[in-house]
């Protein structure tokens, strides 16, 4: 009789001992997934920070500030009409790497471009540089918001060309740049927006210096 207790004493004894064993795993494994989780939450979401703090920030996390969207849309399209040494290389490689920054169909337009600067010979041997006017940078009511996900740049920038270093063109320009809010893979465009052409026909401004 006492060992057949004894037997059933270790007998619940084990059980209880896997059952600890078994809960431990769960626990254990819940505790991995949710740390991975959140990892990859962290890679999920892209936080809008205003370039100034000092005030504070009370807006939704999801919201792009008009000077982000700004710096996007002119960082981003001076780049892509940067061409160092010859625009008919240099025109198409800036269009493939800073794809993920245009929508397709702005792509499109712009390979477009391309093609037919190229057959008029527009490109061969052509250097251009494209750059913001001194004075003439952000303000408010350069960046127009059409919603939450939908924008309007207005960028004045220099546009100056050169063939064979001899400057063949120099204009001060405002680009009526559309600017959407873009679902694209992080590694490859970490703002989560991107260009969707022009909104509007480009226009020659005149200035006298920085304003």
């Amino acid at each position: 009789m006492n060992k057949s207790r004894f037997r059933s004493a270790l007998a619940g004894r084990d059980a209880h001992i896997r059952s600890l064993r078994v809960s431990l795993i769960c626990v254990s494994a819940l505790a991995l997934y949710a740390l991975w989780g959140w990892n990859q939450a962290g890679d999920e979401i892209i936080v809008h920070n205003p370039p100034d703090l000092s005030a504070g920030a009370s807006r939704a996390w999801s919201e792009v500030p008009k000077p982000n969207v700004y710096d996007f849309a002119v960082s981003i399209f001076t780049q892509v009409n940067r061409w160092v040494l010859d625009g008919s290389e240099d025109y198409q490689k800036n269009l493939h790497l800073y794809s993920y920054y245009f929508t397709p169909q702005c792509r499109q337009i712009l390979e477009q471009d391309y093609n037919q600067k190229r057959l008029k010979g527009e490109l061969s041997g052509r250097e251009r540089s494209l750059s913001q006017i001194p004075g003439y940078g952000y303000e408010d009511w350069r960046v127009t918001s059409h919603s939450r996900d939908n924008w309007t740049v207005q960028a004045d920038l220099q546009l100056s060309e050169y063939v064979g270093g001899v400057e063949v063109k120099s204009s001060a320009i405002r680009w009526p740049l559309k600017v959407v809010r873009y679902d694209v893979d992080r590694n490859n465009n970490p703002w989560g927006l991107a260009i969707d052409c022009f909104d509007g026909p480009a226009r020659n401004i005149e200035f006298k210096g920085a304003k």
